[in-house]
């Protein structure tokens, strides 16, 4: 006489295996752990826009005020000077600005580009930062 076993059929495991994963979540709900997930997240992306935001209101501030300047070499130095440079919006936040001259000052080109201006302290291997250089920024 062969013995026979009983076992649990696999749709019963893969039932079991289904509720334990949704009886977590909704302990999580009721606990509010995915609420402070969704809170840390929701705090990146605010964080993220703000900055953007920031940068845009300089860059359209900063292009208003050089309007008001005739002189190109004026504006360029107001530029260099402005909340839009040393806030490092120019790095991260593209702009494109206009100079009475015609010529462009293109922002927001990442770390690697730089305008170097003259005077500044130091030779070949000064830094691209105010009062040296202009980060992120590229002249046409």
């Amino acid at each position: 006489m062969a013995r026979r076993t009983q076992g649990l059929p696999l749709n019963t495991i893969v039932l079991a295996i289904i509720a334990i994963v949704v009886l977590v979540f909704l302990v999580l709900i009721f606990t509010g752990g995915i609420g402070k997930f969704l809170g840390q997240t929701n705090q990146l992306t605010t964080s993220n826009q703000t900055m953007g935001a920031e940068c845009s209101e300089y860059a359209s501030t900063l292009q208003t005020q050089i309007e008001s300047y005739p002189d190109p070499s004026a504006q360029f130095q107001y530029f260099v000077n402005s909340q839009y440079v040393s806030s490092g919006c120019s790095v991260y936040s593209p702009y494109t600005f206009t100079l009475s001259n015609g010529s462009e000052i293109e922002c927001g080109l990442g770390p690697n580009a730089c305008i170097m201006l003259s005077g500044g302290s130091g030779g070949s291997g000064s830094s691209c930062t105010p009062p040296n250089g202009i980060p992120g920024c590229e002249l046409k």
